[in-house]
């Protein structure tokens, strides 16, 4: 007989356990790990015939989830924890109700109070800790160091402030389970591969591809922290002026191909006519 996989959704909410008293009643779950530059959001559809929502378990203004997965497989059992989440818009509809939720508390001040403050000879760990310090939040830093002389916060909350720091300097940002996580694509692409997905895979249930033609930038914004100029560079490049440097590039490739195919020719001469001349010696000496 075959083994039947079982999936059982694990819900803590405002620090107690609803997850059996739940379990018949979660028609959806949607979770998305955002890569960068956002906050991981959660939404859990639910049936609520006797409309408890509405009572004794109505979610109040930063109502605290802690919410995994557990999975159970003949001989393996595993558990994907997606970490705390904070409603932000419970919807109720007749007998069903849709929890929408965010990483990140409703009432701290990162994402709406606006701030200005000079920061001075701190480096970017520095910088992230002590912001996440201040809203009781953890931080995480998979990048090099980087050291700042100055940097300016003007009237910027503190959550844009750090996306556009982290930007700038060429690394992304994003928020999860009560942390501020600063990472680089390049470096964390170097990282083991941790599952490899097949399209035709069993817990794939759909996938959708899609491509855009029209409508799309002409131009961009290119911008790097130059360490030695202690400053942002900014370049607007358009679309001609990318397709003039391709072409000069190409044309310089070419040049320099077509240089050491002339040069690779001419030491072949030159060594053809060195071995006819060692010959020639070689044949008069025997006469």
């Amino acid at each position: 007989m075959a083994f039947a996989r079982s999936i059982r959704v694990i819900v803590i909410f405002n620090k107690v356990d609803i997850s059996d008293e739940i379990a018949h009643s979660i028609s959806s779950l949607n979770y998305t790990d955002n890569s960068k530059n956002a906050i991981d959001d959660l939404e859990i559809e639910l049936e609520n015939l006797d409309y408890r929502w509405l009572k004794e378990w109505y979610p109040d203004e930063n109502a605290q989830l802690l919410v995994g997965i557990h999975e159970e497989l003949e001989n393996e059992t595993n558990f994907l924890d997606l970490g705390t989440f904070y409603v932000d818009e419970p919807t109720f509809e007749d007998q069903k109700l849709t929890l929408k939720c965010l990483a990140l508390p409703l009432d701290q001040n990162i994402r709406d109070q606006k701030n200005s403050v000079a920061w001075e000879n701190i480096t970017l760990k520095e910088l992230v800790t002590q912001i996440a310090n201040k809203h009781e939040m953890n931080a995480e830093i998979y990048a090099e160091n980087v050291f700042f002389e100055r940097l300016d916060q003007n009237q910027e909350t503190d959550l844009a402030f750090i996306n556009r720091v982290v930007k700038e300097i060429g690394l992304n940002m994003k928020v999860s389970d009560d942390k501020i996580i600063i990472f680089d694509d390049e470096e964390m692409e170097k990282n083991d591969t941790i599952e490899v997905f097949n399209i035709k895979d069993y817990r794939i249930r759909s996938f959708s591809l899609k491509k855009k033609n029209k409508e799309i930038y002409d131009k961009v914004e290119v911008s790097y922290y130059d360490p030695d100029k202690k400053k942002v560079v900014k370049e607007i490049i358009t679309k001609e002026e990318l397709d003039k440097r391709n072409e000069v590039t190409t044309g310089d490739s070419e040049e320099k191909e077509s240089k050491a195919k002339d040069s690779k020719k001419t030491n072949k001469k030159s060594q053809k006519k060195t071995n006819k001349k060692s010959v020639k010696k070689v044949k008069s000496e025997k006469k």
